[in-house]
């Protein structure tokens, strides 16, 4: 990885006015709380970016009304501080079965109204070897019919 110094905030804002227009078609809302976020994060910026374009791609692609929204707060990861962000939707959600093994390669949720699925189910498998290899790890709550909510956290300072 290629670490560098981060500005978060702008390097948030960047990604949602990358991935405004997406979502806005879906005829979706956008919203972010990062502003107070002024932390500067040593990391690889093209995986982090690719990692949380990848979820919030999911996030528009799973719902079909309603939100989306993400943020970014400072948090205290592996006993040091740290940063988490986070991509919520007000989506289909998961099942139980489905959240067993979401990040498992070619695992996909099932759909019965789906007559052609879309992706290979290795979506989730790339941002979880992404965000670790980041010195970081990656969460998610999720209820069928209400939505999802990925977390990622990272430490602010990479250990050499």
């Amino acid at each position: 990885p290629e670490f560098e110094l981060v500005d978060m905030s702008h390097f948030l804002t960047e990604i949602k006015d990358m991935m405004s227009p997406t979502v806005h078609e879906k005829g979706l809302d956008f919203s972010s709380n990062f502003s107070a976020s002024n932390l500067l994060l040593q990391t690889d910026k093209a995986r982090l970016q690719h990692a949380i374009i990848n979820l919030i791609t999911n996030a528009i692609k799973y719902t079909d009304k309603g939100m989306i929204t993400l943020s970014c707060q400072a948090t205290y990861f592996q006993r040091r501080l740290g940063i988490e962000i986070v991509i919520q939707d007000t989506g289909r959600g998961m099942s139980d079965e489905f959240k067993s093994r979401v990040f498992q390669e070619f695992s996909r949720q099932q759909e019965v109204s789906e007559k052609n699925p879309q992706g290979t189910g290795l979506g989730l498998v790339i941002v979880k070897r992404m965000i670790e290899k980041l010195g970081g790890e990656i969460n998610f709550e999720s209820e069928q019919g209400q939505g999802s909510q990925f977390q990622i956290k990272l430490p602010l300072r990479q250990i050499t």
